[in-house]
């Protein structure tokens, strides 16, 4: 007896579990179900269906761009301990479940920085940087006070052709573009403290 198949079900014969779950995963993406819809539907965490949709062609725009860095900073795929200049500024990034945004932590020779700085925040095509607690290490001094002080780092991305190019943005080109305004923060902090000192 002969059985005949089509070149699909040929295929489909020698995939993978996971080149099968990928697919499946793509066809659910591209019949314009969301990462948390799929996620619910097939039993996967949101960290899962990113992974399997991060190297398929994918526009991602600024909104899908800060729904999905919510889900990479919570997973392995991001890089989230740099050094600069030789080992002598060193920048921390987290995500923080409680504030809902990518938090970071900056230390040099002479000061240290803590803040929030979430890219595509709100959906916008930029990452508004702003401190939390800064202290002078040369006197001890500091200030723990919140500041919305309108940096934000420029030239960001608005738009990837994958999730995994946002990813390679987030891992390289993102720390470096954050340097700029974190210093800008660092000298508005040491002026603020200047003035409290009077």
């Amino acid at each position: 007896m002969k059985i005949i198949i089509s070149e699909s079900q040929y295929s489909n014969i020698f995939e993978s579990n996971n080149e099968k779950q990928s697919n499946l995963i793509y066809k659910m993406w591209n019949d314009g179900m969301d990462i948390y819809e799929i996620s619910e539907l097939i039993g996967l965490k949101e960290s899962q269906v990113v992974l399997y949709l991060k190297d398929k062609h994918i526009m991602v725009d600024c909104g899908l761009a800060y729904e999905i860095v919510q889900i990479l900073y919570k997973t392995s795929l991001i890089n989230k301990k740099f050094n600069f200049n030789n080992g002598k500024m060193f920048l921390e990034m987290d995500y923080g479940d409680f504030s809902g945004s990518v938090e970071f932590e900056f230390n040099d020779i002479n000061y240290n920085l803590t803040g929030m700085a979430t890219p595509y925040y709100d959906g916008n095509c930029s990452t508004p940087v702003d401190g939390s607690y800064f202290q002078d290490k040369n006197n001890g001094e500091y200030l723990d006070v919140y500041d919305n002080s309108g940096e934000y780092i420029e030239n960001t991305p608005t738009r990837f052709n994958s999730i995994q190019e946002l990813i390679d943005f987030l891992n390289n080109d993102y720390p470096k573009q954050l340097i700029k305004p974190i210093q800008e923060l660092i000298l508005f902090y040491k002026n603020h403290t200047e003035k409290y000192k009077k």
